[in-house]
């Protein structure tokens, strides 16, 4: 247990932890004009991972299973309309700060739901006694994992982050790879994981909408639309590297 443990640290909590502190090191040197370039990075990633996340509950959904159509919209209802409703109260929108704080909190938990499902794949591997592959798998998924801290720092804005929240931060979006790692000994109901794959897509697509309607302005489109292409690129690209070093899809 504690060697699927290290494996799901350094596959999901080092990568996100180093992330954050690039973007933040990052947010930091640029101008402020490229504030929406960062921000349309977190968004460019952030679409990626839905449409990663909606294919795998696709995936899990079978034609003549009437009950796994209603836990997928349902769950994806509960997580997307939901936290509309919790921001039309204002429990995220109570002040500013808080709502701009409260965005990164939600992207992370949506990508830890995501990253539960990468240790899974690494503890399997591991547990079947192909220790090669779920090194390449560790090694891939910290790649691919370390661009989500962009996504994660890109939605707080110019928003301060202290210590204490970056050390939450992280480890909303990468302890659950370690807790996947130690799940793939046992046996999963596929309904239980079509239920955090739509619960996490649908946080991601609270967020994509949120981010858009804050930051697409006539004086940033085009910073916003770079950064898109740049967040899509990156996660596109590290998964193709993933695919092709240990044949497993991020």
């Amino acid at each position: 247990m504690l060697d699927l443990v290290g494996l799901g640290i350094l596959a999901g909590v080092v990568p996100v932890y180093l992330g954050i502190a690039a973007a933040l090191m990052l947010r930091r040197a640029l101008p402020r004009t490229w504030e929406a370039g960062l921000i349309g990075l977190s968004t460019g990633v952030l679409t990626y991972l839905f449409f990663d996340l909606m294919h795998e509950a696709v995936e899990l959904m079978g034609a003549r299973d009437p009950f796994s159509w209603l836990l997928f919209l349902g769950s994806l209802f509960l997580s997307f309309v939901g936290l509309v409703h919790l921001e039309k109260h204002r429990l995220l929108t109570s002040r500013h700060a808080g709502q701009a704080l409260a965005l990164p909190f939600v992207i992370a938990a949506g990508m830890g739901l995501h990253n539960l499902g990468e240790g899974l794949a690494i503890g399997t591997a591991y547990a079947g006694g192909e220790w090669a592959l779920s090194g390449l798998l560790v090694a891939g998924f910290a790649l691919h994992n370390g661009t989500e801290g962009f996504g994660i720092v890109g939605a707080a804005g110019l928003s301060p982050i202290t210590a204490r929240t970056a050390v939450l931060l992280g480890l909303t979006g990468g302890a659950p790879t370690c807790i996947g790692t130690v799940l793939s000994g046992l046996t999963i109901s596929p309904y239980l994981s079509l239920v955090w794959y739509a619960l996490a897509a649908g946080s991601l697509l609270y967020v994509v909408f949120a981010l858009v309607a804050m930051t697409y302005t006539s004086s940033r489109k085009l910073h916003m639309a770079y950064g898109v292409w740049t967040g899509i690129a990156l996660m596109a690209m590290t998964a193709m590297f993933l695919t092709l070093v240990g044949g497993h899809r991020s």
